[in-house]
């Protein structure tokens, strides 16, 4: 089954459907992925070694989630333990 994402790349955002499967959210965003709660219950999906492979710094990712992110984000939901569609408040404050 797939979820609405929002994919926060270095020079472009725009709205995917990936499959909720580890497999592709770690394609989606480079490596082995890790999350970063953010508000309004969203969660974001980064490369936990972005860092370490030398990943450009993802600056619109890094203001949203307060923390340091380097490559590609993805912005999805939370259905209790499992990933959802992304909240659309993210949609309308990001795709303008």
């Amino acid at each position: 089954m797939a979820i609405r994402a929002l994919r926060i790349a270095l020079n472009s955002i725009d709205v995917i459907d990936v499959p909720n499967e580890l497999r592709a959210l770690q394609q989606a965003v480079g490596g082995h992925i890790e999350t970063v709660g953010l508000k309004d219950g969203g969660i974001m999906i980064v490369d936990e070694e972005g860092l370490l492979k030398q990943y450009p710094r993802n600056d619109l990712a890094s203001i949203i989630s307060g923390h340091h992110i380097y490559g590609t984000a993805l912005i999805v939901g939370a259905d209790g333990e499992e990933f959802d569609d992304v909240p659309q408040q993210y949609i309308d404050a990001y795709m303008v």
